[in-house]
């Protein structure tokens, strides 16, 4: 999916040499060479995270095994799926890391710019290509995009990330109207093309993107990538950290102003350069499915496709990590098919199966039972927590095992009441807590017995075309209240006869208010 250039090499054995030159004590940092590649120490442990970079959730079922072999051959490593579509492997030893990247390479796939102040993995719809409300596959524009930024090295030295989405449908599932430069597609007068949104983004000062265009052909995409790197690599604040983000650049100049410089970039671009897209749709005319088989409980997990006959499969290993023993037995009954399936990373840490057969779905759901969820709430997200992370405040993951254990031993209809939750353990929002219908973002709150972790909750937060908002603050609540608050708030739902959480919130807001207080501090 990813070209491996020789450039990519050329970077892997780079930063070998590097690290035996900070093994042998010639470095006093490794930081300022391993980021750019991916790669992060863990908190105050000895051991290191390697990002492996997966364009648009694309991955291959042999990259796949080849994540769980490598899992496998060094001693302690862990499998996380994370929220911008890349696999992470966790408790890597600063001995095998230079093995470890030369075992992504040999299998197609790269750590290099997952991380740093570059350009980030290009986001893409997980279901594109067999969604059945979508508008057409964004699939081939994201690929195009992912190997013309990783061409440029100066595409890895920007203030700090740079981040792209494309969306297939309205419903904005790679979060192109939160990001630095989004594209969701659109087709006016039968030709296709795509809404643009720009200068936005999560965390510190999040911004809802801007709308830049109301539509453009599909041919202009990477000048509008490329012009708005160009304004970002050229205005954004290369001295503070805090402040060097793209959406600061809309922040310090004005909307309108801001709008004028990239159009500014832009046209000067189009003069200058030939950077037409030229992809063929290739599609053949679908009679789409209709209907769905499958019970009402498996809405959440099981999607029929547009292709008549087939169907994709979410799966969410708890706590986004996943055994190799429970991955080998997704890979073992994949590949024992008589026929091709795909599979898509999600922004859930989760992955889908695509192109399942409807004959081999049970299956498929009876495998991942014992690590995975058919609900939302059991599939919630939450940021890697403190343990790992330099810039954690709460343990997010310990708060999300108690929403796992206080909801488990209840009964269905309570178990579907509540949308996945987003936890963030800090205000940097990497579990995306800031879109979420319910977020939590971590702090730290005194009291008379001392600092104790308590996490602001908001609600109704969502992305898309002209519903795009952050989740509204209600208040805080402390760490070891907020399973039970959640379990009253889904009885609350169910007793005043909701089915929709939208409109539980937006109805019932004084009551949902009622609740927070009550548990608040």
């Amino acid at each position: 999916m990813l070209t491996i250039t020789e450039a990519i090499k050329k970077s892997v054995e780079e930063f070998k040499n590097k690290l035996q030159q900070y093994n042998e004590g010639k470095l006093d940092n490794l930081k300022s060479f391993s980021s750019i590649m991916g790669i992060y120490k863990e908190g105050p442990k000895d051991t290191y995270m390697v990002r492996a970079r997966i364009p648009g959730g694309v991955i291959k079922l042999d990259q796949l095994k080849a994540i769980s072999e490598i899992a496998k051959k060094y001693e302690g490593i862990k499998i996380r799926f994370t929220t911008r579509q890349d696999i992470q492997f966790h408790s890597v030893k600063i001995e095998y890391l230079g093995d470890v990247l030369d075992d992504l390479l040999e299998c197609g796939l790269t750590t290099k710019g997952a991380g740093g102040d570059g350009v980030r993995n290009v986001a893409c719809s997980p279901l594109s290509g067999v969604a059945r409300d979508e508008i057409f596959d964004v699939t081939p524009y994201m690929k195009e995009v992912s190997n013309y930024m990783m061409t440029d090295p100066t595409n890895l030295n920007l203030p700090r990330k740079y981040k792209i989405a494309f969306s297939n449908s309205l419903e904005d599932t790679a979060n192109a109207t939160v990001a630095d430069i989004g594209f969701i597609a659109k087709i006016v007068d039968g030709k296709r093309g795509f809404e643009v949104y720009g200068g936005g983004g999560l965390g510190g000062s999040a911004k809802i993107s801007l709308k830049l265009e109301d539509f453009i052909a599909d041919t202009e995409v990477l000048y509008y990538v490329q012009a708005m790197k160009q304004v970002f690599a050229r205005e954004g604040d290369r001295t503070n950290r805090h402040k060097a983000r793209l959406r600061f650049v809309v922040q310090r100049l004005g909307e309108e102003a801001f709008i004028n410089v990239f159009r500014n970039e832009l046209n000067q671009l189009k003069a200058e350069q030939d950077l037409k897209l030229h992809i063929d749709s290739g599609e053949e005319k679908l009679q789409k499915s209709q209907g769905n088989p499958w019970e009402k409980k498996y809405e959440n997990v099981i999607f029929p496709q547009q292709q008549i006959g087939y169907y994709s499969v979410y799966i969410h290993p708890r706590n986004a990590t996943i055994h190799t023993s429970d991955l080998d037995k997704v890979i073992n009954f994949l590949t024992n098919l008589n026929y091709a399936t795909s599979i898509r990373v999600t922004s859930t840490q989760g992955f889908f199966v695509r192109d399942l057969k409807e004959t081999d779905v049970q299956e498929l759901i009876d495998i991942m039972a014992k690590f995975s969820s058919i609900f939302n709430i059991e599939n919630s997200v939450a940021c890697v927590g403190p343990t790992v992370c330099n810039f954690g405040i709460n343990d997010s993951q310990e708060l999300l095992n108690s929403v796992f254990e206080i909801f488990q031993h209840t009964s269905d209809d309570i178990r579907t009441a509540l949308p996945r939750i987003l936890i963030s353990g800090c205000p940097n929002s990497c579990a995306q807590h800031q879109k979420a219908l319910i977020g939590f973002t971590g702090k730290r709150s005194r009291t008379d017995s001392g600092m104790i972790p308590t996490y602001a909750i908001s609600f109704n937060g969502r992305v898309g075309p002209n519903i795009a908002r952050f989740g509204e603050v209600y208040g805080d609540i402390p760490a070891e209240k907020i399973a039970t608050f959640l379990l009253e708030l889904a009885k609350l739902k169910i007793n005043l006869g909701y089915i929709s959480f939208v409109e539980f919130i937006e109805n019932e807001e004084k009551a949902v208010r009622e609740l927070v207080a009550k548990y608040s501090l």
